[in-house]
C-alpha cells in the first residue's frame, strides 16, 4: 500500500518563522509530524516565496507575502517531499523571488511542482514511482498575478485544455492526482463551476482532485469512486489581523492506494492557537468538525442547493464587486450604495456582463492588461 499526505496552505510568517528557520519540526507540526514524515509521499502548498531580498510586486492593493529563504529548513526537517507553487502568491517577489524559491527548494533535495521559468516548465508534473505504483502530481492555480506564460515565469494556470493534454501525456496507467488552487476565500462551499470542473477532471481520468485557497475547510465527496476534496483549509498561516474561526481549522488528506484503488482519510487539525504551529484536533473537536463536514457533504449532493447558496452569496457581494469593476476610489466606495444606481444604468451593467462572461472579450482584456503590466514593470 502507498500512502500520500497532502497538506493545505503554509505561510511560515509570524511567531512560527523562527521554528522554520531553525528546522524545529516538532514545534511546527507537533503530533502531525509522524503522519507527514512516515508517508511514502508528502505534498504541501507553499503559499509564499522564500527570499533573501524583498522585491515585492504591485498587486493593485493585494497582499504580498514572503519569508526568509532559510525557512526551507522547516520543510526539510519535517520530511515534506514536494512543495506546490501553483498558487496566487508564488510570484509575489517577481522573477527573482520565484527563481530563488525554486533554487532554495531544490538545493535541499525537495521537489517543486506547479511553477517554473515559463508556462512549459510550470506545466510539468511531479512524477515518481513508489512501491511499483507510478504517481503523477499535476498542479494548477486560478489566474491571478502569479501565472506563467511563454516568456514569463510563474504558476501553471487552471486550464482545462492543458489539463486534458497532461492526462493524455502523463497518466500512462499511473495514479494521476490533481491539485487546484482556487475558490472563493471564506466561502464554505465549492462554487457550482468548481464542482463542475473537478468532476469533469475525474471523468477525463484523474484519480483524485484536491483543492486549496479558500482559507477555510470545505467538504469533500467521492465521485465516480474517486475522491474530490474542495478545500483543505490553512495548514500553517498566522495572521496579524483578526480572522474568523475557520481560518484556524483544516485537515490533511491521507490517500491510501492499493491496486489502483484510493481510500481517503481526513486528519483534522488546528493551527496558531495558544500554541505555535499546528496540532491534531482533540477527540471532541474532531467529532464536531467531522459532523459539520458530513452535513455539508450531504448538502453538496443537491446541486440546486449549491446554486442557491452561491446566488445568495453573489448578491451579498454585488456592491463590492461592481465597485471594483468600475474602479471606484475609497471615497466613492463609501457612497457606493447611492452612486451605483445613479452612475450605472441597466445597459451599462449588461455591457459589463458581456465583457466579463464572453470568452473572446476575456481573452482581449487579459492581453491588454497583461501587456500593460509588463510595460509598467
Amino acid at each position: 500500500m502507498t500512502t500520500i499526505i497532502i497538506g493545505g496552505d503554509v505561510c511560515p510568517m509570524g511567531r512560527i518563522q523562527n521554528d522554520f528557520i531553525e528546522g524545529n519540526a516538532e514545534a511546527i507540526f507537533h503530533d502531525l509530524l509522524d503522519e507527514i514524515s512516515t508517508a511514502d509521499l508528502s505534498v504541501v502548498n507553499l503559499e509564499c516565496p522564500l527570499v533573501s531580498t524583498d522585491t515585492p510586486i504591485d498587486k493593485g492593493g493585494g497582499e504580498v507575502l514572503g519569508v526568509s529563504y532559510k525557512s526551507i529548513k522547516g520543510f526539510e526537517a519535517s520530511r515534506w517531499h514536494v512543495l506546490n507553487l501553483a498558487n496566487n502568491h508564488s510570484f509575489d517577489h517577481g522573477v527573482s523571488g520565484l527563481q530563488e524559491t525554486i533554487n532554495t527548494i531544490n538545493s535541499v533535495g525537495l521537489h517543486v511542482v506547479g511553477a517554473g521559468s515559463n508556462i512549459y516548465e510550470a506545466q510539468k508534473p511531479f512524477i515518481n514511482e513508489i512501491n511499483g505504483e507510478r504517481i503523477v502530481i499535476y498542479a494548477m492555480a486560478e489566474r491571478e498575478f502569479s501565472i506563467a506564460d511563454e516568456q514569463m515565469p510563474g504558476a501553471n494556470p487552471l486550464d482545462l485544455i492543458n489539463f486534458v493534454n497532461a492526462i493524455r501525456q502523463y497518466k500512462q496507467q499511473g495514479i494521476f492526482i490533481v491539485l487546484i488552487h482556487g475558490g472563493k476565500e471564506y466561502y464554505p462551499y465549492p462554487t457550482p463551476e468548481m464542482v463542475r470542473r473537478c468532476r469533469f477532471m475525474i471523468d477525463i481520468g484523474a484519480d483524485a482532485v484536491i483543492c486549496c485557497h479558500a482559507h477555510c475547510p470545505l467538504p469533500w465527496e467521492v465521485y465516480a469512486e474517486r475522491p474530490i476534496i474542495y478545500g483543505l483549509g490553512n495548514l500553517i498561516f498566522e495572521s496579524d489581523s483578526e480572522q474568523p474561526d475557520v481560518w484556524y481549522k483544516g485537515y490533511l488528506a491521507k490517500l491510501s492506494i492499493e491496486k489502483r484503488q484510493i481510500i481517503i482519510d481526513i486528519i483534522p487539525h488546528l493551527q496558531s492557537q495558544e500554541w505555535r504551529g499546528v496540532k491534531k484536533m482533540d477527540e471532541f473537536s474532531r467529532k464536531q468538525f467531522l459532523n459539520e463536514m458530513e452535513r455539508k457533504n450531504e448538502q453538496m449532493k443537491d446541486m440546486v442547493f449549491l446554486k442557491d447558496q452561491w446566488a445568495k452569496y453573489c448578491q451579498q457581494q454585488k456592491i463590492n464587486y461592481l465597485s471594483l469593476l468600475f474602479g471606484y476610489n475609497r471615497p466613492m466606495r463609501k457612497l457606493r450604495k447611492i452612486l451605483l444606481p445613479l452612475l450605472h444604468t441597466p445597459e451599462a451593467i449588461r455591457q459589463a456582463l458581456l465583457i466579463a462572461q464572453c470568452e473572446t472579450h476575456q481573452e482581449l482584456l487579459n492581453t491588454i492588461f497583461r501587456d500593460e503590466r509588463k510595460n509598467n514593470r
